[in-house]
């Protein structure tokens, strides 16, 4: 990129006002060249406040501010002088310094206008031709990493988003397999309580048959004794026969019982014998007849 162009021009006195403005313009020059860019700027601000239309010290002041890196104060310089001046030769400088402030600031669009400018203002400014393709080319580098930097951009906000999106397929897959974990445990627990219910029913089933079961047996027991008192009384065993039968299987003392005693024992005893023996009889034709009289039937 070509460097600005610096004009620091003699200034002859012609009127005591222009005298003071170029006095100060020319002490501003004088800064200038050893570097006291702050004191040469002040000096430029005032000779314009003098004379607003010289433009000796705002192409100076412009370059003053370029110089040392304000570059925004320079380009709004340099642009206000190349509007008002007369001279298309500052008309056209005018316009290449503000572009070079303009590249400096990055702005590669606005410095390609002021490149333009400069060119329509003097078709041989071929620094101005020179600094116009170099920032079309910066420019295209420019728009080239904004891409870039956009699509990264995208990239990274669409790897967010899948991430966001992940993590909400991940909860909802948790969500389900809790609502899964959930019925299931309610499902366990209806069939452990149906199960309860069962074994409750079951219990309460084995209880009642123990208690039929425990009922029946005792009907059974009532009825077998029923049937053993009956075939006692049929075969003439009552509680005073078993009484009489005891003293067959005692050894009589012989200090307790006399002989009469003995005799008249023995003799109740063969009659008890006798007794039974009839009753046997007896029963056994009963239950022939019995069965006699169903077979006819």
């Amino acid at each position: 990129m070509r460097l600005v162009y610096t004009y620091l021009l003699v200034i002859l006195a012609s009127t005591s006002f222009s005298q003071t403005a170029r006095d100060l313009t020319r002490s501003g020059n004088e800064n200038y060249n050893i570097d006291s860019l702050s004191t040469a700027i002040s000096q430029y601000e005032d000779a314009l406040t003098l004379n607003p239309k010289l433009d000796e010290a705002k192409f100076n002041l412009g370059d003053a501010y370029y110089q040392q890196g304000k570059f925004a104060d320079a380009s709004s310089t340099f642009d206000e002088l190349a509007k008002t001046t007369s001279s298309t030769e500052i008309k056209s400088n005018a316009f290449y310094n503000q572009g070079n402030s303009l590249m400096e600031m990055q702005k590669f669009d606005e410095a390609m206008n002021a490149y333009k400018n400069a060119m329509k203002a003097n078709p041989q400014n071929n620094d101005a031709r020179y600094n116009y393709a170099y920032a079309r080319k910066k420019l295209a580098e420019q728009q080239k990493q904004e891409q870039e930097n956009k699509d990264d951009k995208d990239q990274d906000d669409q790897d967010d988003q899948d991430k966001k999106d992940d993590k909400k397929d991940d909860k909802k897959d948790q969500d389900k397999d809790g609502d899964k974990d959930k019925d299931k445990k309610d499902q366990d627990k209806k069939d452990q309580d149906k199960d309860g219910d069962q074994d409750k029913d079951k219990k309460d089933q084995d209880k009642k048959d123990d208690n039929k079961n425990q009922e029946d047996k005792d009907k059974d027991k009532q009825d077998q004794n029923k049937e053993d008192e009956k075939k006692g009384d049929d075969k003439g065993e009552n509680k005073g026969d078993k009484d009489q039968e005891k003293p067959q299987n005692q050894q009589p003392q012989p200090s307790q019982m006399s002989k009469a005693d003995a005799e008249r024992l023995l003799k109740a005893m063969e009659e008890n014998e006798k007794k039974t023996r009839e009753k046997v009889a007896l029963q056994k034709a009963r239950t022939k007849s019995k069965k006699k009289s169903e077979k006819d039937w």
